[in-house]
């Protein structure tokens, strides 16, 4: 696994480093750099939206207002109907943006100062870029600019567009109490920020998409940070071939603990998964009423039948199983927590927990304290509140799924847009992969499925957790690349999980 494959999450003091580090030693000028990271926000946005939408550009005086200037002068070459208004004292500026606003001057472009309530009234079809403040903000924003702000907030546009981050939100904080821009799209330049991984900050960043400046690689690389973003360079860094004399012996004996009346499809797709996901052998123990449909449905593994027809009270002998998946659908009676219970004092392996598992631990916590070091638990936000308490916000929460990880020695995968996944040592990965079509019934247990196989093939915990979200949100990303998000239902991610194997292999 080389993290140096990942992007590296940075804060805004270090951002700023790489960018004075690459402008004496590339060297380059940085009104040059600033022209740089202009350029490829203008591709991106050039292959996004029509040449016919109105654009209108908001820039402050700092230097993401001179990226705004930039932009706004490529654009109406590229052909766009733009118009500009900056807001403050263009000559008090900093120095690259005085030189862009002069140079921009020669353009017949509409200009507006905005230096009192003179703000504009837009249409339906208009598309905002904002540049009034970059990530090296360190305050909340009040005053005139916050007023703009909250105009804005209110106009009927089509898309807003973020330059870098939007205006108000922190680097790696949130301003409670300024203003902050709503986005329907950021374009980050080099590294993701913190702010725009995190789901309390949605409305603020959109759809991210994160293009390189060009910045030195190897002074990124030294700077010190905990979070890092998945990509696929990563993910192909430590994901295996299989053996030419592997065999369903040795690629893992997996068994999943899943399904109660009502709920037995959890079951059918925690095991299918895992079968497409290079397990070998499979059992799956779930309870009696279960039985004829698993076998109907998955032919491929074997069952075995709880004692008790509708939930799951019991367990046989854990001997031979390299991993136990134990969690989707089971419920919470105190007969299966008493079988969950069992579980833990028997199995000594790496084990996945989800579901109903993780909310009988969370009435149970001294029970915590038996799961196998090296683990997975997949929690929701919900699940994951029921185990360690409140938090204020997300990160808050962040730092309390790292203190959870340490404490007990397990990798937690926490659910969502951006997964974040934490192991031991206080390292988070956030998974770039997957889509809002996701958001439905079943397709945890899918995830459950996937790390289950993954950690039976000898993958780490942290690697299979890792390995099986990215490979989870890219079964959804290549089904959506044909078929409506809203029409994704759990069962095409498995469908989909060949061809996600597929283009990380290759």
């Amino acid at each position: 696994m080389d993290l140096n494959l990942c992007l590296k999450v940075l804060d805004a003091e270090q951002i700023r480093q790489a960018d004075q580090f690459t402008i004496k030693n590339e060297p380059i000028h940085s009104i040059d750099l600033m022209e740089r990271a202009s350029e490829e926000f203008v591709k991106w946005f050039v292959a996004e939206f029509s040449v016919d939408s109105p654009v209108v550009i908001f820039c402050g005086t700092g230097n993401n207002g001179g990226d705004g200037l930039v932009i706004c002068r490529l654009l109406n070459e590229a052909g766009y109907m733009v118009s500009l208004f900056c807001v403050g004292n263009p000559d008090t500026g900093s120095r690259d943006f005085k030189i862009n606003y002069d140079f921009i001057q020669n353009y017949d472009i509409p200009q507006t100062v905005i230096d009192s309530g003179n703000f504009p009234e837009l249409s339906k079809g208009t598309i905002i870029i904002d540049a009034l403040f970059g990530s090296g903000l360190s305050r909340p924003i009040t005053g005139l600019i916050a007023d703009l702000i909250h105009h804005l907030n209110g106009q009927p546009c089509a898309f807003r567009v973020a330059v870098d981050i939007a205006s108000g939100l922190g680097c790696n904080e949130r301003f409670e109490k300024g203003a902050i821009m709503t986005a329907t799209h950021t374009v980050s330049f080099q590294v993701p920020k913190l702010s725009l991984l995190l789901p309390d900050n949605e409305t603020h960043s959109g759809q991210l998409v994160i293009k390189s400046i060009g910045l030195i690689e190897e002074y990124v690389q030294s700077l010190s940070s905990s979070f890092y973003y998945s990509t696929e360079g990563f993910i192909k860094s430590f994901i295996r071939s299989r053996g030419k004399f592997l065999h369903k012996g040795t690629a893992g004996k997996n068994l999943i603990v899943a399904g109660s009346l009502g709920k037995i499809g959890a079951a059918v797709l925690a095991s299918s998964a895992c079968l497409r996901s290079g397990a070998g052998l499979l059992t799956v123990h779930l309870p009696a009423c279960g039985i004829n449909v698993l076998q109907g449905s998955v032919p491929e593994a074997m069952v075995i039948g709880d004692e008790n027809d509708n939930i799951i009270g019991s367990i046989q002998s854990l001997s031979g199983f390299d991993v136990i998946g134990v969690g989707p659908g089971i419920g919470t009676e105190k007969i299966t927590a008493e079988a969950l219970s069992q579980i833990l004092d028997q199995f000594d392996r790496p084990m996945v927990i989800d579901a109903d598992a993780l909310n009988i631990l969370s009435e149970n916590k001294k029970w915590i304290e038996k799961i196998p070091k090296g683990s997975v638990l997949t929690p929701h936000p919900g699940e994951f509140q029921r185990l360690v308490g409140n938090w204020d916000d997300d990160y808050e929460r962040l730092d309390k799924q790292i203190r959870f990880c340490a404490e007990h020695e397990l990798i937690v995968l926490l659910k969502g847009a951006n997964s974040s996944i934490c192991n031991s040592e206080g390292t988070v990965i956030f998974n770039s992969t997957g889509n809002p079509g996701m958001a439905t019934g079943g397709s945890g247990d899918v995830l459950t499925g996937i790390i289950t196989a993954l950690l039976g093939q000898g993958y780490s915990g942290f690697e299979s957790a890792l390995l099986g979200a990215y490979l989870h949100g890219l079964s959804g990303d290549l089904f959506t690349k044909k078929n409506a998000e809203e029409s994704l239902i759990a069962s095409d991610l498995i469908n989909y999980l060949p061809k996600a194997f597929r283009k990380v292999s290759q």
